[in-house]
C-alpha cells in the first residue's frame, strides 16, 4: 500500500476517486468558515486514510458548486490544486448517474 498515506479517496458510484493529501488540505482550507460545508469537512476529517470519504447527494452538490466558485476565484481550473477539478467533474457525473 505504498503512497496510500499521501492520498485520500472519495466514494462515487463508479468507485473511489483519489486526490493528493495536499489537495485535500487545500480543499478543507477553502471550505473553512462556510456553514454549508461543515458536513463535508467533517466527512473528510473523520475518515482520514482509512476508507473513502462518503458524501450525501446534497453534500456532493454543495461541493461541486463550491469548487466551481473556487475555480472562478483563482482564475481558472488549471490554478486549482491537483485533482480538485477532476474530483468536481467526477462528483457531477456521479450525480447524473444516480438520477
Amino acid at each position: 500500500m505504498p503512497g496510500r498515506l499521501d492520498r485520500v479517496q472519495v466514494a462515487t458510484s463508479l468507485g473511489a476517486f483519489e486526490i493528493p493529501w495536499a489537495s485535500r488540505d487545500a480543499l478543507l482550507d477553502h471550505l473553512a468558515g462556510d456553514v454549508a460545508t461543515q458536513d463535508i469537512r467533517d466527512a473528510f476529517v473523520a475518515v482520514r486514510t482509512s476508507r473513502p470519504v462518503a458524501l450525501s447527494r446534497l453534500d456532493r452538490a454543495v461541493l461541486v458548486n463550491s469548487i466551481d466558485v473556487w475555480s472562478r476565484d483563482v482564475g481558472g481550473t488549471q490554478r486549482l490544486p491537483g485533482g480538485i477539478w477532476e474530483l468536481r467533474n467526477e462528483l457531477a457525473q456521479d450525480m447524473l448517474d444516480i438520477d
